[in-house]
């Protein structure tokens, strides 16, 4: 299976300077519609333009990050824009303030690779936990075939300590489809697609990324 390169553009939306929305992730929205979700859980929704569309699109979301200043900012957006389905909550993935069973959908952009194995294992079994039976998972993971693979400082296998710009002082996991298909063994069907994004910052510099951009099924 080959890398689909897909194009992306850094823009304004939702008042915020950003990276726009990837083809799977619109996809999958309609597939939401379609499987009749209601209600979704946005995991490191920073300033929280993946929960803005899916209130723009009649989902009741909630929506967690572990940083403060982008939760700040977001419910400052949502009370000037009137916005009532979206509920905030400082939390962590490791740690999901919510009952067994609750979220028909989760969506988790950017935010699992971004720890150690001990803490992916962990945060994929608090997501099983708060998932409905039959409920979707959103989620993407760098691969090791990315250009930034085996930079910086390796803390453990595969995981590195200033591996891209930016984000120098960020754990970042690189992974196989051998080893995302045992990392959700637990699930009962996991579609994978191979997407390199090539993210234009302005008419001479672009970001690539090689990442797996996956649905996992309870």
């Amino acid at each position: 299976m080959d890398w689909n390169p897909i194009q992306l553009q850094v823009q304004s939306i939702y008042d915020k300077l950003n990276i726009s929305f990837t083809p799977f992730f619109l996809e999958s929205v309609q597939l939401f519609k379609k499987q009749e979700y209601k209600k979704v859980l946005d995991i490191g929704c920073g300033y929280g333009k993946h929960s803005i569309y899916l209130d723009e699109n009649d989902f009741c979301v909630y929506s967690i990050d572990i940083s403060s200043q982008p939760i700040k900012w977001l419910r400052g957006y949502i009370e000037e824009k009137s916005i009532n389905n979206i509920t905030i909550l400082k939390a962590d993935i490791n740690n999901l303030p919510f009952e067994d069973d609750c979220f028909d959908a989760i969506i988790c952009s950017s935010v699992l690779h971004h720890q150690c194995m001990k803490q992916i294992q962990n945060s994929i079994s608090e997501i099983h936990r708060v998932l409905k039976q039959k409920g979707c998972l959103l989620f993407d993971f760098m691969s090791i075939e990315d250009d930034s693979f085996g930079f910086g400082e390796e803390i453990e296998s595969n995981t590195f300590i200033g591996s891209r710009e930016g984000e120098e002082n960020i754990p970042h996991h690189y992974t196989d489809i051998e080893e995302l298909n045992r990392l959700f063994e637990n699930f009962t069907e996991i579609k994978i697609q191979k997407n390199e994004y090539h993210i234009a910052l302005d008419s001479e510099n672009e970001i690539r990324s090689k990442v797996f951009d996956v649905l996992a099924y309870k």
